[in-house]
């Protein structure tokens, strides 16, 4: 290890730290929690089914849809980042397991996001969520795990 790698390492977790705890994640939470309780029993698929045809429902209704979508692909991104450094070595699965990613954070993957992902494709890619999963030793809840 070189004596800058703890310093970069210290730097990336808190650029990560920054963006788990920014206004823009509070908002998109907000959003993407909004629909989830506003909505059907199928709400994650209602959005993709809503997206299909966003030129065709009104303005107001194309606004939260299309804001709804950017809020859950900004948080995935989040998530995504992460797992992306631990995956290719910038940081070790410690660096996010007590902090990054407490077990409260990860209710909005496991019960907002998977379940968009899994409607969105029925085949998603589960490496992310499965990777979260692992780093807490299958202990949180995850929806049809």
């Amino acid at each position: 290890m070189t004596g800058s790698e703890p310093t970069e390492r210290a730097l990336l977790i808190s650029h990560l730290h920054d963006q788990f705890w920014s206004e823009e994640y509070y908002l998109a939470a907000k959003l993407v929690r909004k629909w989830k309780g506003d909505g059907t029993d199928d709400w994650a698929a209602d959005l993709f089914r809503e997206l299909d045809c966003v030129g065709a429902l009104p303005e107001e209704r194309r606004r939260i849809v299309e804001r709804t979508n950017a809020a859950r692909r900004l948080i995935k991104s989040y998530f995504r980042k992460p797992q992306q450094f631990c995956s290719r070595g910038f940081l070790a699965p410690e660096d996010l397991r007590g902090h990054l990613t407490m077990a409260q954070r990860l209710e909005m993957l496991f019960e907002i996001i998977e379940p968009f992902e899994r409607a969105r494709k029925a085949d998603y890619d589960r490496e992310m969520f499965d990777f979260y999963d692992d780093l807490h030793r299958s202990e949180l809840e995850r929806p049809e795990r």
